[in-house]
Parts: structure tokens; sequence; C-alpha cells
């Protein structure tokens, strides 16, 4: 049976569509015959050497990387990659590659005149969906005829093929691999965009698709001058088993993902498999699934990283000839952050600009703020506030911290104000990260330094208990026109100092703690003085010969250094958080 169908352009949005409606099994297709003109030089020696024709008629070839006219010639920075392997960058055929024969033979199936014809055989025939040739026309474009051999002896014949000329021309598969004049060993690089090779579409009837594809017979049609040179085929090869078509992912947490795909009707679907990674490598064929036996055409991925990115694919195992389709499609996700415990942020692997880390938020009033290669205090970037009187803040709300209302962690960072010190940034909580009249302060530090490297840079807040489960920190700056500056932002435990564990070690207390209005103290006894400081050092009250419970209702809530003086000499600070 030979069937006879005009080759027309290929509506593109029809070919999106087909592309989208199940994933290729892309293969190349070995030639074992039928290649008449070897038209790429190669190797060390004069291209008439490594070559025994040329592309377009005139004297002009392709040329490999590894071509040198001698051993001392500067290596070339272009050419067709020694390896053969031709990958397509057309958009709807992601991932399909090209082998090329050996440039040390017969690569090219070269048709000069009309009704010039050769016939192309395949080492291994295979059945295939579509068949797509990779070719180009030298001297001008040229038409051809291309008949498509089955091993069964029918065959399916495409008319009016064109072949688009090596210079220029659009719908180009890759490009911008330099020729070579045989004549006089003359180079040219094409200047990264020329000569071209172009990718034709062979659509595969329906009624032929499981047909092993035996040769292919390529025709010149036209009578105009245009040399046609086919270099190699590939397929997306026919299987009854199709892959599955992902849906869009549905919801995300921070440790599972739902997804979801289709088949075409008629699969004789048994089950699917799914593969997923943090990197976009797509699985093979003997890649282990991370989820298999899934019956229906959805699930949920769990065990996940918070903040991730994941890839992953989705196969079909099915009851008919071919047990399993190749994988589908990548698709992606990234999962939603997750409550944290701790966290370091120095903000250097962000990009500046109106913008913060990923899990914080940026409530946008009419103030400014940024994240600025401004002298940071390491690093390259740090956090940049800024009001006026007029201003609304806007506030940089931090992640969720599980730990928020423990009672004994802080946060610990540094900070300047860029001129007219003292400036205040506060820092506080809210309970909806969309709307600033939730924030409530905790502490309103006093910044009394306009540079990082000068001392009290650091500034420490403790978060007392009576912070609400759920609700995040959050950091404003005053407005007062000044420009503030933070980086090196910690979320802690507030730690034992040296002086503590030493007073540890004496069996030494100061409790409750945190605490409300009175501290007491242990073995007062061997105490001549209590010096209680802000965290910047700053001594807020020092009590001499102090009874055993001091009254500090006086103090604002907040984190303490209470420094008892010994009556052998000796001294021992401690945190204290007053609630």
């Amino acid at each position: 049976m030979k069937l006879k169908l005009l080759f027309g352009a290929v509506n593109a949005v029809a070919l999106f569509y087909a592309s989208t409606m199940m994933a290729q099994n892309y293969q190349v297709m070995p030639v074992q015959s039928g290649f008449t003109a070897d038209v790429i030089a190669n190797g060390v020696g004069s291209s008439a050497i490594s070559t025994t024709s040329d592309v377009d008629g005139v004297s002009f070839a392709f040329v490999s990387r590894d071509f040198q006219v001698n051993s001392g010639s500067t290596p070339l920075s272009y050419g067709l990659p020694t390896d053969g392997l031709i990958t397509t960058v057309v958009a709807t055929t992601p991932g399909l590659t090209y082998k090329l024969a050996n440039y040390n033979n017969n690569n090219s199936l070269k048709l000069s005149n009309q009704n010039d014809t050769g016939t192309v055989v395949f080492s291994t025939p295979i059945p295939a969906f579509k068949l797509y040739m990779l070719a180009t026309s030298g001297s001008g474009a040229s038409t051809t005829s291309v008949t498509v051999n089955f091993t069964d002896n029918t065959s399916q014949t495409f008319t009016g093929v064109a072949v688009a000329d090596w210079y220029g021309a659009t719908g180009f598969a890759v490009q911008g691999f330099g020729r070579i004049n045989r004549t006089n060993d003359t180079l040219e690089s094409g200047n990264g965009t020329n000569p071209r090779l172009y990718q034709i579409l062979l659509t595969i009837d329906a009624a032929n698709q499981a047909k092993p594809i035996q040769s292919v017979s390529v025709t010149k049609t036209s009578s105009t001058q245009g040399y046609t040179n086919v270099f190699a085929f590939s397929a997306d090869a026919y299987t009854d088993c199709v892959a599955p078509t992902l849906q869009p992912v549905g919801t995300l947490t921070a440790s599972t993902a739902a997804i979801s795909w289709t088949v075409p009707a008629g699969t004789q679907a048994v089950s699917y498999d799914v593969y997923y990674s943090t990197t976009n490598t797509p699985p093979t064929a003997s890649s282990t699934p991370n989820l298999t036996g899934i019956s229906g055409t959805s699930t949920t991925i769990p065990g996940l990283n918070a903040n991730t990115n994941y890839y992953y694919w989705v196969r079909t195992n099915c009851s008919s000839a071919t047990s399993q389709s190749v994988w589908s499609f990548s698709g992606t996700f990234k999962t939603a952050c997750g409550a944290v415990t701790s966290l370091f942020e120095n903000f250097d692997s962000y990009s500046t600009g109106n913008v913060v880390p990923d899990c914080w938020v940026r409530l946008a009033g009419t103030g400014s703020q940024t994240i600025t290669s401004t002298t940071p205090a390491s690093g390259t970037r740090n956090i940049y506030q800024f009001n006026s009187a007029s201003n609304t803040p806007t506030y940089v709300v931090l992640p969720v911290f599980s730990n928020i209302n423990a009672g004994n962690n802080q946060l610990r960072l540094k900070a300047r104000v860029s001129s007219g010190a003292p400036g205040t940034l506060t820092v506080g909580y809210v309970t909806n990260t969309a709307d600033a009249s939730t924030f409530v302060a905790i502490q309103a530090l006093s910044i009394t330094n306009t540079s990082y490297t000068a001392a009290g840079s650091e500034y420490t807040v403790a978060v007392p208990n009576t912070v609400p489960a759920g609700a995040r920190l959050a950091i404003r700056c005053a407005n007062d026109s000044k420009s503030y500056y933070w980086d090196d932002v910690y979320w802690e435990t507030a730690n034992l100092s040296t002086s503590e564990v030493d007073a540890n070690k004496r069996k030494l207390s100061v409790y409750p703690n945190p605490f409300r209005d009175v501290l007491s103290i242990s073995e007062i006894e061997k105490v001549t003085s209590v010096t209680i400081s802000d965290v910047s050092g700053r001594a807020v009250r020092t009590i001499d010969n102090p009874s055993k419970e001091i009254n500090l209702s006086f103090l604002n809530a907040g984190l303490y250094l209470v420094t008892l003086k010994m009556k052998d000499g000796t001294q021992f600070t401690v945190k204290a958080i007053k609630k």
C-alpha cells in the first residue's frame, strides 16, 4: 500500500498540543547504509583529504571541532561536535537528539540534481509516531519527496518537503558550526549563527504507527539550484503503553505535594510509578521509582523538605504488549515554608531590591525596605529600612518559629544607623502577616552606632513566652528619616555565658527566669551588690547590699544582664528575661 500525503507547514499550535498530550520516546535511528558523500572536514590535514564532496556545489563543507590544517594550527572554537551528537533547539521537541555518521566515512545523502534519489537504510527498524529528518540545502533551498518504507513492504510518502538553505533560514534545529573551503582550506566561523541544520517532521499515519521503519527514500524534486543534504534521522518511537500527561500541581505543604496526571483513553494502564528529585536529571528506564504501584491518576508525595524545589516524572505500567511507558515530561513544584527552631540569615544569597528572603514576608507600607549591597556587616548584602514622618512603615516579618513563645529564645542581629545616632529599630510580632495593625512591640532598640565595626553594634532581644503561638517576629524602623541597616540575624536559645556556668558551679541561682516583677537570688549572703544592665551593657540600676528579692517592676520587657558582685571579689553575670 502506498500513501500519498501533501507535506506542508506544520501548525505550531497543533504540534505544541501533540507534544503535551504524551511524553515523547525519542530514539536515534542508526543508519546502516545510504550516505553518498563525506561533507565534514575533520582531523589533522587538508579538508580536501578528509572530505569527498562539498555541501553547496561551490566547494564549502562542514567542519568538525577537531579539524586542523596541520598539527600546529590553533584549535577551533566552533564546528560540529566530535562525538556527532546533535541536540535540537526546537522548542516543541525538547531533548530530541540526532547522531551524525562517522566523519571519516560518508555522512550525507547528497542530492544535487532534479530527480536524484537515495535510500537510507536503518540498522534496527522500529515503529514510530513521528520521524524527524535532519537536513540542509546548499546554495539555496530545495524541495524533496520523502518515502518512509516499512518492513511489511508498505510505505508512506510525503511530497513537497522543503529543505531550507544552510545560511540564514528560520526553523533550524542547530546553528553556528562554521564551514571550510575545500579548495584552499579557508575557514569561516559563521559568527555563531551559520551554517544551519534543519529539523523536518514526518508524522506517521495512524495505520502505520505500529510498523517498524526499514528505510527512507529521498528524491530531489526541485529543478532550481539547491543541493539537498540529509544527515540523520530520529524517531518518536511507537508504544501501546503511553506515558502520562502531568496536570497542575495541587496542594503543597512543607512536606507534601499533591500531583495528578492523565493518560489517553484506551491506554491499558494497570498502575503508575513516580520518580522525584531535587535535580532536573530525567530518570532512565532502570531508575528506581520513589513511589510504585499507584492505582489511580493522583497521589501525594510525602516526606519532602520544606521550601525546596523538586522535579518529578510519572510512568505508566500496562497490561499491553509494551509493559511500561517511558517517563513523562518533568513537572516541578516548590514545597511550602515550614516552621523552624533556629535561624541564621545574612541575605547574601539574594538579589538586591525590594525583596526579603524566602519564607520571610515584606509587609509593605509607603516606607522603604530593600536588600542592599551598601556596606554589609558580613558578605555582600544586608537589609535597609527608611521611614519619613509621613510614611507608613514597611515591616520585615521573619519566618515561622515553632518555639517563638518558649520563653528562652532571643533574636540577635547587627544593626547601624547611617547618621544622626541614636535611632530606633523596634522588634515585635504580628499575628497577621498581611495586617500591619496587628504589630505588637517587644523591645525598642536604641541604635547608637553608625558602623557595624563599632562597639555595641550587635543587639539582642529576648522574646518572652507571652508572645502568642503562631505569631511571627517583625522589625520596623522609626519614622525619623534616618537610614537603618541590619545584618547577620540569629534566632537562637539564650545560652548560658561562661559567668553563668561558673555561677551554677557555685550553686548560685537567679529565679524565676523569665520573671515578671520580682527577681530572687539564692545565697544572697555572699553577694555585695547587684547591677542590672541592658543588652548594650548600659547599667540601669545598681543595688548595694541587696535583699534576696529585688523588685524590678520598673523595667520594660526584654533581656537584661544581672551582674552579681561577690564578697570574695569575684563577679558573675546572668541573663534574665523580664516578661
